[in-house]
């Protein structure tokens, strides 16, 4: 058993530049990691640190995938908190994936502020720990800086820079990825967003992400995305009420079982 974890472990990472589990959040999961520009979750901080700027209120997310592509031993777990302040917005969170054998724990603390009307900028610092059993664990930090670009009200522009610092793991090129994201997000009427990213990473392929989201009603919010590189589709939904959202989503994966992810957002006043 714990070999057929290991070979699938490896075939995971040796596809990281689209190993999307790694990033958490429901909501992101369900519309494909496609949203760089608009600021509805409490994970933006793993995503784009920039959108954190335009939160008005506390939030608090908590993260679960118990199975990841039908393995419970690589389950995820997450927890993320923003507080805006008249400074700017502060933010920090953690992530703990893998089981006995290989384990990786991140800790992130984050930035942001506008420092114009129209445009936004973030940063994140996260600490990652790496133990693979026998082997022994390390340590290390990197950067990811983020902005956003307000065109209108209905459309941003939204840019990310993973790893800006190229942070390596014992001189080994991309052992941490270094990547460049962009996108848009286009408000086309109040209760509907498209997104549409670009995600490039060093010396991979150029993943295209698209996704789209619909509030049916005050209680609902229903969510598809779709990515390449690998071919990967997903969806889910949020049941609102009152400061309370509970979220659910699935993603597929051309090789693997379908991944199911659970999340709960609380959205607090200042």
């Amino acid at each position: 058993m714990k070999k057929r974890l290991l070979i699938l472990l490896f075939l995971l990472l040796a596809l990281s530049e689209s190993f999307c589990q790694i990033i958490p959040g429901a909501r992101q999961v369900a519309i494909s990691h496609s949203d760089l520009s608009f600021p509805d979750d409490p994970f933006s901080l793993f995503n784009n640190p920039a959108t954190t700027a335009y939160v008005q209120g506390r939030l608090i997310g908590l993260f679960y995938s118990p199975a990841p592509f039908g393995e419970s031993s690589l389950s995820t777990g997450a927890g993320s908190y923003i507080e805006p302040t008249s400074l700017g917005s502060f933010s920090g969170g953690f992530s703990i994936y893998g089981f006995d054998l290989y384990k990786e724990t991140k800790i992130g603390l984050g930035f942001s502020r506008k420092v114009v009307d129209k445009f936004s900028v973030g940063l994140t610092s996260f600490y990652q720990h790496i133990s693979i059993k026998n082997y022994g664990s390390k340590g290390y930090l990197f950067f990811n800086l983020g902005g956003i670009a307000e065109i209108t009200k209905s459309l941003r522009l939204g840019f990310v820079l993973e790893n800006f610092t190229r942070t390596k793991i014992a001189e080994e090129e991309n052992s941490i990825p270094v990547a460049f994201s962009g996108g848009i997000g286009y408000k086309a009427i109040d209760d509907l967003t498209v997104y549409l990213s670009i995600r490039k990473e060093l010396n991979y392929n150029a993943s295209i992400r698209i996704g789209t989201e619909y509030l049916l009603t005050k209680f609902l919010q229903v969510r598809i995305g779709a990515s390449n590189e690998p071919n990967i589709f997903s969806g889910g939904f949020s049941i609102i009420y009152d400061i309370f959202q509970i979220e659910y989503a699935v993603n597929s994966h051309p090789d693997l079982d379908l991944s199911h992810q659970f999340g709960i957002v609380i959205r607090l006043s200042k």
